[in-house]
């Protein structure tokens, strides 16, 4: 019980300031990416600046803005290290490859399907989506480093 109370939401926490750090260094090394979350912001941003300026209030436009920004960031780096974590200790599944991989797979595909993609992506976007895969890898690693080893608390001794 102490696992369910203490350890797993620490490490899924910690996971996901991993997460973070992995998306800012993914950023910085991948030019398309940084473009996508700086020059987005960027623009975003200004355009909120010059519709203030014109007299126009910006607020509905901002609030529909950062709730996108908000369940784009909940749907690269929280739900897929969550749903991999609650699924590993549902069905103990202790291999740090399968935690990897689910949570970068789930990181690649929510986003897209969130956004309804529904053409082949561009070379950019091919860069962008194995960008966000590495990024769920690394968090359901740092997960998986802290607590999923022992996913699913200590197993019967069948003796």
């Amino acid at each position: 019980m102490l696992r369910w109370l203490l350890l797993i939401p620490f490490a899924l926490l910690f996971a996901i300031g991993a997460g973070m750090f992995a998306l800012l260094i993914a950023s910085v090394i991948s030019p398309d990416l940084g473009l996508l979350i700086g020059g987005g912001f960027e623009r975003l941003m200004a355009a909120l600046f010059d519709m203030a300026a014109q007299g126009f209030d910006p607020g509905p436009a901002a609030d529909a803005a950062f709730s996108l920004l908000g369940r784009l960031g909940f749907a690269i780096l929280v739900a897929p290290v969550l749903l991999v974590a609650i699924g590993s200790e549902l069905f103990r599944l202790r291999s740090g490859l399968i935690q990897s991989g689910l949570t970068g797979v789930l990181a690649a595909l929510l986003p897209l399907a969130m956004l309804g993609l529904s053409r082949v992506p561009t070379v950019a976007e091919l860069q962008i989506i194995s960008a966000l895969f590495l990024v769920g890898a690394a968090t359901g690693f740092v997960y998986w480093v802290i607590a999923g080893r022992g996913a699913g608390g200590e197993r019967a001794d069948p003796a």
